[in-house]
């Protein structure tokens, strides 16, 4: 698999880090290009209630898994898939989690896909570094984080892993940053002055946006409709397609470094 490998992580859950994973997928998916979307969530696989995918109930995973594909250009792969019923808790320990991960990166049917974007879950435990360690060679990591200071705390720490698995990071993208009052239309902030900026300065890693919070994008989600179809002409639709342009262009540059690197050191 030749694709550009991307992994979405957070350090607290609760960020809307899923909710950016999907429709950060289907922007791409619009754009032509063939896109892989990974659910390594093994124990909360929320991404295929958000796509409107139905689980197919497979008994184990078997040999040459076929991913679920909810639109052209998209293909994805998720426990939740493989679930009877969605409310059977997955009480699995570390081994048998990196193993199925590792079957779900190598036994998968993706084809040729352009990316391959990983939806790790909340923190640094055992899927992000199976992940890591499986996917062999990731173009890069985006770190979603909000304004409250814990989450921002969080996303230092994530930053500090990634770079301890010598994984670039793509940069730090801040969610539901800011409000509209729908009486004044004054700006409001519930969780707090967003400080993403600052904090991925400090990081020394991009800052990628500011994404505002709009109930409809929640509503999105529980329809199984990716709101950058559902509402393109929102904020956050607006918002997260500048975001992934800007994802997309650092990816290639990183890419393109690291052919010029192996050419002048080959």
């Amino acid at each position: 698999m030749n694709a550009q490998k991307v992994v979405i992580i957070t350090g607290k859950g609760g960020v809307g880090k899923t909710t950016i994973a999907v429709n950060m997928a289907v922007l791409w998916a619009q754009e032509g290009w063939e896109v892989g979307l990974l659910d390594a969530d093994i124990h909360s696989p929320n991404i295929p209630k958000m796509l409107g995918i139905k689980p197919q109930g497979i008994d184990g995973l078997v040999e040459g898994i076929e991913p679920a594909s909810p639109m052209e250009g998209l293909k994805v792969v998720s426990m939740a898939l493989f679930l009877h019923n969605q409310d059977t808790p997955i009480t699995w320990r570390g081994p048998i989690k990196q193993g199925v991960i590792k079957q779900f990166i190598s036994d998968s049917r993706w084809g040729e896909l352009d990316f391959l974007i990983v939806d790790l879950p909340a923190g640094t435990g055992d899927e992000a570094i199976s992940a890591v360690h499986f996917l062999k060679g990731v173009a890069g990591a985006l770190i979603v984080t909000t304004p409250q200071a814990l989450s921002l705390l969080e996303a230092r720490r994530t930053a500090s892993f990634f770079r301890q698995l010598h994984v670039p990071i793509i940069g730090l993208l801040e969610n539901m940053v800011d409000f509209a009052c729908p009486h004044c239309e004054r700006a409001l902030t519930p969780f707090g002055k967003g400080e993403g900026e600052r904090v991925a300065k400090e990081l020394t890693i991009p800052f990628l946006g500011r994404i505002p919070v709009e109930p409809e994008v929640a509503k999105c989600g529980d329809k199984g409709e990716p709101f950058v179809t559902t509402l393109p002409q929102s904020m956050a639709a607006i918002k997260l397609r500048e975001i992934a342009q800007r994802c997309k262009a650092l990816v290639e540059e990183r890419v393109r470094f690291t052919l010029v690197t192996q050419i002048l050191y080959k």
